[in-house]
């Protein structure tokens, strides 16, 4: 049975991979054993977004790792480890669980197809395709990501319960709040300490959150210290030099300043307009 930790074991130690220079286009991974059909889908989709292939699954696991890609398209049939458990496996994992993934299916192969929605993957094509109804779906699917992430922005206020995102995803978010909650006081609990303790390299947090939320670990570590300031200032009979402290501001006059610039309106004037709803 395969697992992070024994595919792991499966790929050689000096296995680097190249990731494609960010130039501002979506990065599209495809895993595809057939070599002239993986030429072919990169071929269709180079003018559009940027590419990486893996001909096995075992590979493919590794460079999603890796490189975090913007979608996925694979294959069902695969050495190594199918589609299917591919799926499963990057959609369990903290890093990787927001990736869509289209999956390619043989015309009879409704059974495996089934199973790879079910552990899932969030569309799927069937041999043999119309490559203009593959982009179209990868296009709605990167949409539809960024419609997410515009929906968490314009709500301005950190929220525990986005809607639109994997399971996997909203137990993410609520670790990283209850991290932060822990660690509210301490104002010098910075990034590096928000990876330790998610468990995730500084990197690969920053991605995940940025993807997420649209914010940087910073911002939404600061962030956060806002809006529960926010909260205890309409809450408890603390003053605001206290509070700032609580939530782990070393200098009132920044807090003020940060606050204000957030809120668009100072904390004392927060206190006297929201004191007694």
């Amino acid at each position: 049975m395969f697992d992070q930790n024994n595919i792991r074991a499966l790929l050689p130690d000096y296995v680097h991979w190249k990731i494609p220079a960010d130039d501002g286009k979506p990065l599209v991974h495809i895993i595809e054993d057939d070599y002239e059909m993986r030429m072919v889908i990169k071929d269709e989709f180079k003018d559009y977004y940027r590419i990486m292939d893996s001909e096995d699954g075992l590979t493919g696991f590794e460079k999603t790792i890796t490189a975090i890609p913007d979608v996925i398209i694979s294959d069902i049939q695969l050495p190594g480890i199918n589609g299917i458990k591919l799926c499963k496996l990057l959609k369990e994992d903290l890093r990787t669980s927001h990736i869509p993934i289209v999956l390619i299916t043989g015309y009879d192969d409704e059974n495996s197809l089934l199973r790879g929605l079910k552990n899932g993957a969030d569309h799927y094509v069937t041999k043999p395709f119309s490559f203009d109804i593959l982009r179209a779906r990868v296009g709605n699917l990167i949409k539809s990501r960024k419609l997410l992430l515009n929906n968490f922005l314009n709500g301005r206020r950190l929220s525990h319960n986005k809607t639109g995102l994997t399971n996997t995803d909203e137990l993410l978010l609520r670790k990283a709040y209850a991290t932060i909650e822990q660690n509210i006081s301490n104002s010098a609990f910075e990034a590096n300490d928000f990876a330790r303790a998610i468990g995730m390299s500084r990197a690969q947090t920053y991605r995940k959150i940025k993807i997420i939320t649209g914010l940087s670990v910073k911002e939404f570590i600061r962030i956060f210290r806002l809006e529960k300031a926010a909260e205890l200032l309409t809450t408890t009979s603390h003053n605001i030099s206290e509070i700032a402290y609580q939530v782990g501001f070393s200098s009132v006059a920044y807090f003020s300043s940060s606050f204000s610039q957030y809120f668009k309106i100072s904390p004392t004037r927060y206190i006297s307009l929201n004191k007694s709803k």
